[in-house]
Order: structure tokens, then sequence, then C-alpha cells
């Protein structure tokens, strides 16, 4: 880290309040449970995920006044040759961004923020907000997070569904494949199907080493779910906890599989779990309106919530994507899903960790 940028910020005063970096996790994590839009991803170890993970370099600010944190706002830094110098709050996940008690503590992370990148040099930042926030920042917004409101009891949940889907369902769990709960040990298994996944979805794999930091530095938080044909595994989720909301933001299927319908399957079984263990609200994801998994998502009466997401662009910068919506990335993904599986698996840990 810049040891310029550090020091120049501590202590700095935006805005009537006292800009810091972030030094002490318990002090940052108590600050991010007593916020009302606070994530699991706002944690601090979710800081220390990304940095043993992926090597990147983070910033946690900090907007105090009196000695009291009235704001935080974690960024971290993505540099590469490929895809450019920039900050992210969050990569790797849907929500991230500000969180703070008033608009004045918001405003003066926004500039912290954007002065930071001016001493960075870098190209952008990209803010992944919950919800709407008052700035003057760019706003692109073209995913949606599937959250299912969930009921009291599964027979509740049941009748929301279409008479088809319910009898679907019934018929389906008459095959022979069982879900399991797991933690660290099953990673192994979860992983060999989403790298399957990923390599024909034409999109580069996390590293093994991703999802087993999460399973380690958030034991208490992060479970695996398999589903098994006989004692093979051929789908499986990982599944996050956080206050009153459970949500899966990988998953994967192996092509076979879905012959049985294995996908339909480990969903039942996860909004089973849920609704079993008294969660309020079932998180499946981000996707893009339109798209094949959008539309299987819609088939569980999900509601579907816009991502507020916010850009600070340097002079002469635009904003950049990059998902299939983005025509770049096109023929990129068309080739990637041509690579054999083995070559996909080494090269995409070392493509991925630039793209957030």
């Amino acid at each position: 880290m810049n040891p310029f940028v550090r020091e120049q910020k501590n202590g700095q005063s935006v805005g009537g309040m006292e800009i810091e970096f972030a030094k002490q996790p318990e002090r940052w994590d108590r600050y991010v449970e007593s916020a009302r839009l606070g994530t699991l991803y706002h944690t601090w170890a979710w800081r220390e995920v990304i940095e043993h993970s992926f090597g990147h370099q983070a910033f946690y600010l900090t907007a105090v006044r009196d000695g009291t944190i009235c704001g935080v706002l974690p960024l971290v830094r993505i540099s590469s040759r490929l895809f450019g110098d920039f900050l992210v709050s969050l990569p790797f996940c849907s929500h991230g961004g500000i969180l703070a008690d008033n608009q004045e503590a918001a405003d003066a992370l926004l500039a912290a923020a954007a002065e930071l990148a001016r001493e960075l040099r870098v190209h952008h930042i990209e803010l992944r907000q919950r919800t709407a926030l008052p700035t003057a920042w760019h706003q692109h917004s073209h995913r949606v997070v599937m959250e299912i409101e969930l009921p009291a009891t599964i027979d509740d949940y049941l009748r929301r569904l279409s008479s088809a889907r319910r009898k679907r369902i019934r018929y389906l769990l008459k095959h022979q494949l069982r879900p399991e709960w797991t933690g660290l040990e099953g990673v192994s298994e979860f992983y060999r199907i989403f790298a399957v996944n990923m390599r024909n979805l034409g999109t580069p794999v996390y590293p093994r080493e991703f999802f087993e930091q999460q399973l380690c530095r958030l034991s208490d938080k992060v479970r695996i779910l398999i589903l098994r044909d006989g004692s093979q595994a051929v789908a499986a989720g990982l599944v996050s906890a956080y206050r009153e909301t459970l949500e899966l933001p990988w998953a994967a299927s192996l092509p076979e599989s879905r012959r049985k319908e294995a996908p339909t399957l480990l969903y039942w079984s996860l909004i089973e779990k849920a609704i079993e263990e008294g969660f309020k609200r079932l998180d499946l994801g981000r996707c893009v309106p339109g798209s094949g998994n959008y539309q299987f998502k819609q088939h569980w009466q999900p509601i579907a919530k816009p991502l507020n997401w916010y850009y600070w662009l340097a002079p002469g910068t635009a904003i950049r994507t990059f998902g299939a919506d983005n025509p770049k990335f096109r023929l990129a993904t068309a080739l990637w899903k041509r690579l054999p599986l083995a070559v996909a698996n080494t090269l995409g840990p070392r493509v991925v960790r630039c793209i957030p």
C-alpha cells in the first residue's frame, strides 16, 4: 500500500467527518452488525477471504465523529493489464458499498473514496449498493437479485406455486436424488461440479481456495448443499446465512443430471431448509432480466430487486461491465466454452481474479 495515501487519509476531515482507515476488526464488525443494511460481505472476514484468495489490496474507510463510527465503506483494488485498474465495493458478490447513519456520513465517504481513487490513479470506482443512494455518481443497474419472502410453513409456500409446479415437485421427489448438507469437507465435490458448469458457460472459474476460505473464516455462516444421485454428487450450491436471510450465491449441476431436473430439486431442498430454520427471506442470487437463469428463478415466485450500482469515473473513462452483456466479451465466452476442462481450470483462476 502507498504509505502516503494511508498517512494522508487517516484523521483527515471530510465534510465534518474524520475519515480513517479501519484497523480494528471488532470495531468494524460491531458497526456492520448494527447497520440495517449490513451484509455478510461487509464483515471483516470477507476482507480476509478476498485478500487470501486473490491477493487484492483492500482499503476499508470509516467516517468517525467524536470517536464514534457513523459510516463505513469497504473498497478493494483490482489491477491488471487486461482489465484495468479500479476500486470496487465489493468484488465477487452482489452487495457492498456504503453503510452510513445519515447522508452526511455517506457524502463524506463518497468524497474520500473519490480522493483515494485520484491518489491511486485508478480508472473508476464501482459501488454495489443494496438500495438507492443519493449521489451525483453515474448509476448503471443492469442486473437484479431474486428474493423470496418466506412464509412460516412449507405448505404456505406451496400454495403460492402453480398447481403444475407443485405437481412437478412431488413427482421429482420420487426420484432417488437426495440432499446432503456439509461444510469444508464438501468443497471438493462442489468445486468439481462448479468448474464444469463455469467452463460450459464460457466463464473463468474462481480458485478453489476462494470457497475454502469462506468455509474456514465464515464456518458458522456458510454451508454446502450437495444433491446426490445414489452416491454421486450431481448438483451443489454454496449457501450463506446472515441475519434473517439465506443466500445462494453459487450453484451448479452436471449436464447429465438435468434430465432428472437436479437444479429444481436443489432449489426445493434449499427452500425447505430456509423455512424449517426460520429465515425470513431467501436470496437466489443475481441475474440478468430475461436470461435463462432469470426465467428458471421466476418459477419460485421471487421478487426481482434491481441492483443499485454506482460509478465514479476518472476523466475520459467510460463505464465498463464484465458480463455477457458486454459485446467485447462475447467472443471470449464462445472461445472459453471450447477449452478442455483441465486447461480452463488452470487458466480460469488467473483470469477471474480481475473480473469482479
